[in-house]
């Protein structure tokens, strides 16, 4: 039985392997080349919620541990816990990375997070200007999800990831786009350290 098992899980993945386009995962494997080849990265980004809303951000990153400064709100995740700090109401929330919600893409996973979980298929309409700047599609494989697909905009001079547009089952569109990436960034080693003492004064709730 537990042969069976393993067999129909393997020709279930061999069976989602071979619908994805080669040429897509051609591209996605030389971004993931040179992600691979770096320790650390440093994101800024804008995000763009239906063309109104642009906010700027950026994040730290260095394997599953991060430093996220969005919306006048900083994260410090250290692997295990994320750190929530909103410094204009001198409050904090502590939660386990395991009770996150498993469709948002942490920012530890915004550079590869399509190498599961999603049908991977060359996208041929153009959506930017630059000629530099090919999207392949990502679907997801499972089909509870509120994501209808992403398109991933990706480099093909530098192989860096451009943008992300996420368009969900009810039609709305989120984007983040890279405005620049700096790879093997020097990171202090208190960097993804929460150090109570250093927010006295503030309420701390555990999630």
């Amino acid at each position: 039985m537990k042969n069976y098992i393993l067999i129909v899980l393997l020709l279930s993945f061999s069976s989602i392997s071979s619908q994805n386009d080669q040429k897509a995962e051609e591209l996605l494997n030389k971004v993931s080349k040179k992600i691979d080849a770096s320790n650390s990265y440093l994101i800024n980004f804008t995000y763009t919620i239906e063309k109104d809303t642009n906010l700027e951000g950026s994040a730290l990153i260095s394997k599953e541990k991060y430093y996220l400064d969005f919306m006048g709100i900083q994260q410090i995740c250290d692997s295990n816990y994320i750190y929530t700090i909103v410094p204009e109401n001198e409050e904090i929330m502590i939660s386990e990375i395991s009770k996150e919600n498993s469709e948002t893409i942490p920012p530890s996973k915004l550079l590869n997070f399509y190498r599961e979980g999603y049908l991977i298929k060359w996208f041929d309409l153009i959506i930017d200007s630059s000629p530099n700047i090919q999207y392949v599609k990502l679907i997801p494989i499972d089909s509870n999800t509120e994501i209808s697909h992403l398109l991933l905009g990706i480099n093909t001079v530098n192989y860096d990831i451009f943008k992300l547009i996420e368009i969900g089952k009810n039609q709305t569109k989120t984007i983040l786009k890279v405005d620049s990436i700096s790879y093997n960034i020097k990171i202090k080693d208190d960097r993804f350290v929460f150090n109570r003492d250093n927010y006295n004064g503030y309420y701390i709730e555990e999630l």
